[in-house]
């Protein structure tokens, strides 16, 4: 490992829900390497309910402080990300690092939740974000500069928390749209995604009250990890990720990453190997399902696939026709 330490002097980080948990920590690791950072939390419960309560940004702005670094706290919800900027930008007059992390979730089943209840998460989690963004976005076209790191879950892989994992997806569509659009413009703006594992407050709060209702109904309560799992999965084994994503050095754009127990990976999308329904297989006009049937090991091979750019706008292959019309003059 290189004795070359990562710093942050003379740069601003705007870290949203960071009273807690994963927040909280990127936040204290930000600080710690020379960054100010706004520590923006309005204190609520996991699932959105209750009223605001400042302390717990404003205890972790003491503890930055006590340290030797600079922090204010911010207690606006993300669902008004103008007043959060305006804020930042207020204390110190420039935003270099976004760290959108503020959600929640909502314990309801598939069969449970409402509508009202999807909205609720749906405007945290993804509209929060967005105007976070569109407020922020000016500041760092400005500048030409800009590290945004995303946070989505490991329930997009599947949940049952319906709402919170469409949520979660959404981010990483919104976090590669906003990476083309700074590639268009040309400038070192990057946003990449960041996919979480940790045994945070939200994690506790929402299995205690899935346990609770398990046992209202009559059901055993919900089972836990062992407890050298969860002490595995430190919220502080997370924030190594985010902290190399919000650096100048680091120049990855719309890719998604994993972290947690101080494991690390990178996703990507996989295209398998084209299957052809065209002229040169004898079919005329439009393919029909049955080609689509029977080209079922092709559409299952991704050895001769390939990995799609995310954040540069191609809608699939990059050179599709070309495969296409290359094909038929093979």
């Amino acid at each position: 490992m290189s004795t070359d330490e990562l710093r942050y002097d003379g740069q601003v980080a705007l870290v949203t829900g960071a009273g807690r948990g994963l927040g909280r920590e990127h936040a204290l690791l930000l600080a710690s390497r020379g960054c100010k950072v706004v520590v923006n939390d309005p204190g609520i419960a996991y699932d959105g309910s209750g009223n605001a309560q400042q302390q717990v940004a404003d205890e972790v702005v003491e503890e930055i402080r006590q340290a030797g670094g600079e922090a204010v706290a911010n207690y606006d919800s993300v669902e008004n990300g103008q007043a959060v900027v305006d804020a930042a930008m207020a204390a110190f007059g420039r935003i270099d690092i976004v760290i959108n992390n503020a959600g929640i979730i909502t314990p309801e089943t598939w069969a449970e939740l409402t509508l009202e209840s999807w909205q609720k998460t749906i405007s945290v989690n993804l509209t929060g974000v967005f105007s976070v963004m569109k407020a922020v976005w000016p500041v760092l076209v400005e500048q030409g500069y800009g590290r945004c790191v995303f946070t989505a879950s490991p329930a997009v892989y599947g949940a049952g928390v319906a709402a919170y994992a469409a949520s979660k997806a959404g981010v990483i569509g919104l976090a590669n749209s906003l990476q083309f659009e700074a590639r268009k413009l040309k400038l070192d703006i990057t946003c990449n995604i960041l996919i979480p594992q940790a045994n945070t407050r939200m994690v506790q709060d929402l299995n205690s009250n899935i346990s609770a209702t398990r046992v209202a109904q009559g059901k055993s309560e919900l089972k836990s990890a062992p407890e050298e799992v969860l002490n595995r999965l430190g919220p502080e084994k997370v924030s190594a990720m985010v902290a190399w994503l919000a650096h100048a050095d680091c120049q990855s754009q719309a890719k998604i990453f994993e972290a947690g127990a101080g494991h690390f990976a990178q996703i990507n999308w996989a295209r398998s190997e084209p299957l052809f329904a065209t002229e040169k297989e004898g079919v005329d006009g439009a393919p029909l399902p049955e080609h689509v049937r029977d080209g079922q090991d092709v559409l299952h091979d991704f050895s001769a696939g390939q990995l799609p750019r995310s954040g540069d706008g191609a809608m699939g292959a990059p050179n599709a026709l070309e495969l296409v019309f290359g094909h038929l003059k093979s």
